[in-house]
Formats: structure tokens, C-alpha cells, sequence
């Protein structure tokens, strides 16, 4: 019996070819993009979930004076003395991170990354070592993962070999490598090329950090605890360290402790200030593709449903036949469940290669994304795979399967039954595929449109034509600056210790009895020049002498208002730095460092000595960037033959913000050509199929003269309000979805305008009208004798 009901199938499915490929290929393409929304929600929320210990480790975040965000970092005594002072912790440990100059052999040196801890590090967490050992005890040592030892070393063995940190400043250290760890996954937070003791972490003028110093911050401190329900007991204790911190760091003074366990932590990471680890994927990249996901599967579920309905004329006799012959109406309906299993079967084999393709893409779009589908291990995922051929079957066969065996066989052979071209609830499926078509066409609109604000928005600075070198010392400083000034094409050289978008401080600054938080650059000559920042007010810093060094300010408009002051009541106004008064002399309109993920911040600007310089900025003529990049590379490595090159684009700082928006607005425009054409599908069968109802009617009244215009009205009335309801719908929850991620991602971004919504409502008409079009015209070209005599 089950091998004549799957000849039956198959030959069935064999029969209606065209539309059984049309069906599988849209259910391939919403199971695939669903198993995409899966896997990205399930990488969204796995960060850090591999350590073992992650119940009972403790991030130490600090809250300070003049803002109310939660900060990272944390002074780096207080884990040694709170694991002195309190029982109930069992481990501490400091992590901090630094870009260095690292050599190996003979090798050329290369600025890399590396991270300093506590021995305690690999018990608190789970990063799996492959050979050698790990002994963070010696200060002399240093464990690399796979990619490190590669770079480093080739395919050498490089136990035993050394690395050379510091490697162009007098203070250099030659550490053993005794361990090669596994590469850090990606949902990690913490990501790293190279580990060796906290202890061998130096400062930026070769001094030893002091364990006391807490005028310090560590970018992270954690504590392993033996109850993890003493940490709130533990946040009031550790309060007794503000008054050393306050006291060793004026200006920035830390105000209170909280304990976020490692459990938390990666959730709350996107808010997190001075967060040095890295960032989860945000809420966005979470539920965004599952929700688009899930409309792309529904709108290929309900194509599925109304076009299995607009072949089911052709099946009626085959139903009554087998009805005369004893079959149940139990036996059809399974009939027909069994169908659209197979094509259901067939849809997730055919979305295992698509995903095969598309995640590696996607996945290649954000640089902090890797997702992956292993459907022979990932137990998950398969019942993910299970469920989702159980519920598209249900979702998408039953209706079919319940309507077409419900009839009787008396009707069927009598001709009563031509059912479909008026049915209510197919009509209510198209609605709701017109509406997942206005939600992702809008979306994708909307996206391509930010992409465009993005790419040329202002930033408040020329990123165009900037580029920057860090320099080591004045004396390096100089050298690079008479070598690059003889090359053509420069415009504008100036000096800085801190930059926008690549890095600055923050700091308390105080006016009154107001303290507000600020980010601050410490900047040399002709620096506000060659960034092209603009005065809205008061004056630049006085290039010539040393009146403003450290004595006059520059803020801009954020920071102004943040105290209160319009552009032009801020000049002149004392604001407390540490403990040094300084007058602002100027403020700059506002600017962005690049990341539009985040709101305008305030600045403030000082100037120094160049003594005091660790970067160079040029500005170059337009058209000449490249080439003067490229020819101070030359010059660098003629002047500093063992130091690395350290130069950029600004436009490297707004690169990732760009990309991130471009790849989300691909992402859209694909899903939403899907999601049309799905659309166009269904309505062109349920036009099929009404126009097969009325193919009669239609010859009739061809021989009495109509025209095709009065065709067209007999065939499309009804489908008109179904349009235009579905278009309202779908334009007022395209907006609101597409707005909300929007703002979910880019706190800066453009918006969704009416114009989207007129064009989107445009594009989604055309093809509309273009697909009915088409059907009825066939039908009323089809000639009136030939429908009449029945042929």
C-alpha cells in the first residue's frame, strides 16, 4: 500500500513539475534563511558559555564621577587586595592588553597585540592548550595560539623558540615560548595572540607598573567566588577602595563597584563603557535575520498553500474516483500531507547547500560574525531541521489537504465543484504574502538609502584626505616629519598624543559643582588645521609660543550643552582638569570619531609639547593620499629599519560603520527580491485560478464584444482591496520594523523616510501588475470556440 501511495506521489509531483520546482525552491529558501536566523541567534547569545567556572566568575565594572554608564575597566590593586581582605574569593585576575613591537628571530618585527594576566587566568577559563605547557609563574615566559605560532614561526616547532616584546625600545624582554593554545573562538570575549604575566606589562616610558598604583585601571578584573550569591554583599565591601582610588586619580574618580557575573556579561557588553574585550554581536544582529527569516518561511509557506490550492481542480476526478472506490477522506488527506512532506524533504535537502554557501557570505559581511550549520553534529540544529519539516508541512499542506477531501463525489463528476476563485482564506494567505513583501522591500529600502547617508555623511573632519603614523618618541617624531614634508601632495603636518577615532581618554571635568565626563585629546600644533575641524566659536589655539599649552581649552558643541552653555557663553568659562584650571578659548562643532554605532560624545582638547607626540597626522591635497601614504611607508623603512610601520587612513575609523550598513542593506535587497517573486508566485496562481473558474464567462462575453478592459474588472475585483488593504499594512509595520533595528544598530542613521514608502508601495504595484497582467492576458487571447466546445 505505501510503495502505490509514493508512485502516486511521485507521479503526481512528476505531473505538476513546474510548480512542484517552484515550491521547493521557495521552502528551500525560507527553511534556509530560517536555519540562518537560528544559528545567528544562537551565536548572538553563546558568548563565553564554554568556561566551565562562568557561574561563579565575576567581571568587576566601576562607575564614575560625571556618568552613569558602567565602565570596563577597574584599578588594578584592588584585585590583589580584595583577595587578601575577603574569604568568600577564591582566585583574582587582572587582564590587560597592549599594542607592542614583537620579534621573532631574524625576523622583521610586527606591531601586534598582546595580552598580560594572572597565572590564575587558564583555571578561571577555558581556552584549550595544544602542546608545550603553560607556566604564567615565569615572567619569562609566553603562551601563543595556532594563528600566532604560524606567523610567527611558519610551520617551525615554536616550543622552545623566543619572542623578542618591546623589541625597538630599550626595555625589551625575551620571553620563551612554552605552549601553543587553541585558537580563541569567536564567541569569545576575550581574543588574543599572545599571553605572558601581567608583570611584564610596561609603560609607555619603560616603568614598571607598581601593584599599589591605583591611579591604574586594568581593562578588566575578575573574581572567581566560592557562593556567587555573595556578590552583592561583595559590591557594598569593595566600596572601602574608593577613597585610595579618588585620591590617586583626581580626575578620574571612580564612585562605585558592581559585580557582573560572566554569565551576564557578554549580554551586557554593547552597553558597556571602556569595554577593552570584545562585543557581542547587538540584539539586532540577534532577532533581526530570525524575524526576516520567519517572513521570508511564512511568505514561501503560504505561496506553497495557495499554489497547491490552484492545482487542485485538475485532481478533483482522481479524488472522486478513489472516494467511488472506497477510499477515505483520512487516506486523501494523508495523500496530500505526504506530498507536501516530500516537497518539504526535498525543500530542506536543497537549503543544506544554500546554507552551505550563504553563511560563509554572511558571515564574510561582518567581521564579527562567523556562523556555521554542522547538520551531521549539531543535535540542535537538527531539531531545529525536524521541527521545521514537521510545522511547514502542517502550516503549509494542511489547508490544502482538509479542503480538497472534503468534497463529495456526487459534486465533483456533476461539475458543481470549481472551488478556489473566491475562497476567503486563499485571499487572506496572498494578503499576508503582500505584506511580507512591503516589509522587506521597504527595509531594504530603507537600508540602501542609510547606506548612502552614511557614506557620505559629515563627520565633522576631513577623513578623506587624513592619514596618521604612530612615532615612539619627539625625536622620532621629527625624523618622519623633515623626511615626509619633501614629499608632494602634503598639505597640512601636525603633532598629537591622542586622535580622533583612534585614540583618546576620557576624563572628569569640572565647572562649578557640576562634573561632567568627556573625552579628551591632548593635541600639538596645527592639529585642529589638518583635521579640517571647524570653530563655531571663539578662537583656535595660538600655534605660536607656549601661552595655551595646558592653560586654554577647546570643547565642543556636545560639551557645551552638556553644562549648560550655548556656543557663545562658553568662551571664556574656567573648567577644572585634574587639578589645573583651563579656559576655554573655543568651541569646535561637533564631530563624530567615526563609529556612528554610538551618539555624538563631548570632547575637550589641550595642547602639549611635542615631546609629549606619539602620532603624526598629514593632510594631503585631495587625490593625493594614496601616493603620500605609500611614499612615507618607503620613508619609514628607511629611517626606522626595526620598527614596524604604524600608519593609517582616517577613513579607517568610519570603515567599519559603512560596512556593517552595506552589508545589512545587501541583506535586505535579497530577502526582498525573494520575498517578491514568492508573492508574485502565489498571486499568479490564484489568478490562475480564478481565471479558470471564469474561462467560460469570459469566452461568452468576448462574443458579445467585450473589451479587454472589462476583462480585466471581472478578473481582478476583489483581488484590488486585498491589494490595497495589504498595502497599508505593510507599509505601517515595514516602517516601524526597518526603524526599530535602525535604531538598534546605528544610533546616527537617516531614518525612514514617506518617499521609501511611496517607492517601495510603486515597485511591489508594478510587479503586481505586471504578473496579473501577463495570466490575463493569455486567458483573454485564448480563443472563445475553442473554451466553449470544451476543448
Amino acid at each position: 500500500m505505501f510503495k502505490n501511495y509514493f508512485k502516486i506521489i511521485v507521479r503526481n509531483l512528476w505531473r505538476n513539475k513546474l510548480y512542484t520546482a517552484i515550491n521547493i525552491i521557495g521552502l528551500s529558501l525560507g527553511i534556509a534563511a530560517l536555519v540562518w536566523g537560528v544559528q545567528a541567534w544562537r551565536y548572538s547569545f553563546s558568548f563565553d558559555n564554554f568556561h566551565n567556572n562562568r557561574e561563579q566568575v565575576f567581571r568587576v565594572l566601576t562607575r564614575m564621577q560625571g556618568n552613569d554608564m558602567m565602565k570596563g575597566i577597574c584599578p588594578l590593586p584592588l584585585a590583589s587586595f580584595a583577595k587578601q581582605d575577603f574569604s568568600g574569593i577564591q582566585q583574582v585576575v587582572r587582564w590587560d592588553s597592549r599594542g607592542l613591537d614583537i620579534k621573532a628571530d631574524q625576523n622583521e618585527p610586527f606591531a601586534a597585540e598582546a595580552g598580560f594576566t594572572d597565572p590564575a587566568f587558564f583555571e578561571l577559563f577555558n581556552f584549550p592548550l595544544l602542546k608545550g605547557v603553560i607556566n604564567l609563574v615565569d615572567k619569562s615566559t609566553v603562551v601563543i595560539t595556532e594563528q600566532a605560532a604560524k606567523k610567527y614561526f611558519g610551520n617551525v616547532d615554536p616550543i622552545g623558540k623566543t619572542l623578542l616584546f618591546y623589541s625597538s625600545q630599550d626595555y625589551k624582554k625575551r620571553l620563551s615560548v612554552t605552549g601553543v593554545l587553541k585558537d580563541p573562538p569567536y564567541n569569545s570575549t576575550f581574543q588574543f595572540e599572545l599571553i605572558t604575566n601581567i608583570d611584564n606589562n610596561i609603560k609607555g616610558d619603560g616603568l614598571q607598573i607598581q601593584k599599589d598604583d591605583w591611579g591604574w585601571f586594568a581593562n578588566a578584573v575578575f573574581l572567581k567566588l566560592s557562593n556567587p550569591a555573595d556578590a552583592a554583599r561583595l559590591e557594598h565591601d569593595l566600596e572601602k577602595y574608593i577613597p585610595l582610588q579618588q585620591e590617586a586619580r583626581k580626575d578620574l574618580k571612580v564612585t562605585a563597584f558592581k559585580l557582573a557575573s560572566l554569565q551576564s556579561m557578554a549580554a551586557q557588553s554593547n552597553t558597556l563603557d571602556s569595554n577593552a574585550l570584545v562585543e557581542r554581536p547587538g540584539d539586532a544582529a540577534a532577532y533581526g535575520p530570525f524575524v526576516l527569516a520567519l517572513l521570508v518561511l511564512l511568505s514561501a509557506c503560504l505561496n506553497f498553500a495557495n499554489t497547491s490550492i490552484s492545482q487542485s481542480n485538475r485532481r478533483l476526478k482522481e479524488m472522486g474516483i478513489r472516494k467511488v472506490m472506497g477510499g477515505t477522506r483520512r487516506q486523501i488527506v494523508l495523500q496530500q500531507l505526504a506530498e507536501c512532506l516530500l516537497i518539504v524533504l526535498a525543500a530542506i535537502l536543497l537549503s543544506v547547500f544554500i546554507n552551505n554557501w550563504w553563511l560563509p557570505v554572511y558571515s564574510s559581511m561582518f567581521s564579527f560574525i562567523n556562523l556555521s550549520a554542522n547538520y551531521f553534529t549539531d543535535y540542535t540544529l537538527l531539531l531545529v531541521l525536524a521541527i521545521i519539516l514537521l510545522g511547514v508541512t502542517i502550516l503549509a499542506g494542511s489547508y490544502p489537504a482538509f479542503y480538497i477531501s472534503r468534497f463529495n463525489a456526487a459534486d465533483i463528476f456533476s461539475g458543481i465543484v470549481k472551488f478556489g476563485g473566491r475562497n476567503l482564506f486563499s485571499r487572506l494567505l496572498l494578503g499576508f504574502q503582500i505584506v511580507i513583501s512591503f516589509i522587506t522591500v521597504i527595509a531594504g529600502m530603507a537600508f540602501s538609502r542609510n547606506a548612502d547617508f552614511q557614506k557620505n555623511y559629515d563627520y565633522g573632519y576631513d577623513k578623506d584626505n587624513v592619514i596618521g603614523f604612530y612615532v615612539e618618541s619627539e625625536n622620532d617624531f621629527h625624523a618622519l616629519r623633515n623626511e615626509v614634508n619633501k614629499i608632494q601632495g602634503v598639505d597640512i603636518i601636525a603633532g598629537t598624543r591622542q586622535h580622533i577615532g583612534f585614540r583618546q581618554r576620557t576624563v572628569s571635568l569640572e565647572w562649578g559643582n557640576e562634573k561632567k565626563e568627556s573625552q579628551y585629546l591632548d593635541v600639538g600644533e596645527h592639529y585642529i588645521n589638518a583635521m579640517q575641524l571647524k570653530l563655531v566659536a571663539g578662537r583656535n589655539f595660538n600655534e605660536e609660543g607656549k601661552g595655551d599649552i595646558q592653560k586654554s581649552m577647546l570643547i565642543n558643541q556636545q560639551l557645551a550643552f552638556r553644562f549648560g552653555w550655548t556656543d557663545k557663553e562658553a568662551i571664556g568659562k574656567q573648567i577644572r582638569m585634574d587639578t589645573s584650571l583651563c579656559t576655554v578659548v573655543g568651541v569646535l562643532k561637533d564631530f563624530t570619531t567615526g563609529n556612528l554605532f554610538e551618539a555624538l560624545q563631548p570632547f575637550a582638547m589641550r595642547t602639549v609639547e611635542a615631546s609629549k607626540y606619539a602620532q603624526l597626522i598629514v593632510h594631503t591635497r585631495p587625490g593625493e593620499l594614496v601616493k603620500v601614504y605609500d611614499q612615507t611607508r618607503t620613508v619609514w623603512k628607511k629611517i626606522f629599519p626595526l620598527k614596524p610601520f604604524n600608519g593609517y587612513y582616517q577613513s579607517q575609523a568610519a570603515a567599519e560603520s559603512i560596512r556593517v550598513n552595506a552589508s545589512v542593506a545587501t541583506v535586505f535587497f535579497w530577502f526582498a527580491i525573494i520575498s517578491v517573486l514568492l508573492t508574485a508566485t502565489g498571486l499568479f496562481a490564484l489568478i490562475s485560478l480564478t481565471v479558470l473558474k471564469k474561462m467560460k464567462e469570459i469566452a461568452i462575453r468576448k462574443v458579445v464584444g467585450a473589451e479587454a478592459k472589462h476583462i480585466f474588472q471581472l478578473i481582478l475585483k476583489g483581488y484590488v482591496l486585498i491589494f490595497l488593504t495589504a498595502a497599508v499594512l505593510g507599509c505601517f509595520a515595514g516602517y516601524r520594523l526597518a526603524k526599530l533595528l535602525m535604531d538598534m544598530i546605528f544610533t546616527i542613521n537617516v531614518g525612514v523616510a514617506f518617499s521609501t514608502l511611496w517607492v517601495s508601495f510603486a515597485c511591489v504595484l508594478v510587479i503586481a501588475v505586471v504578473t496579473v497582467s501577463s495570466r490575463i492576458w493569455v486567458a483573454f487571447n485564448t480563443k472563445a470556440s475553442k473554451v466553449l466546445k470544451g476543448d
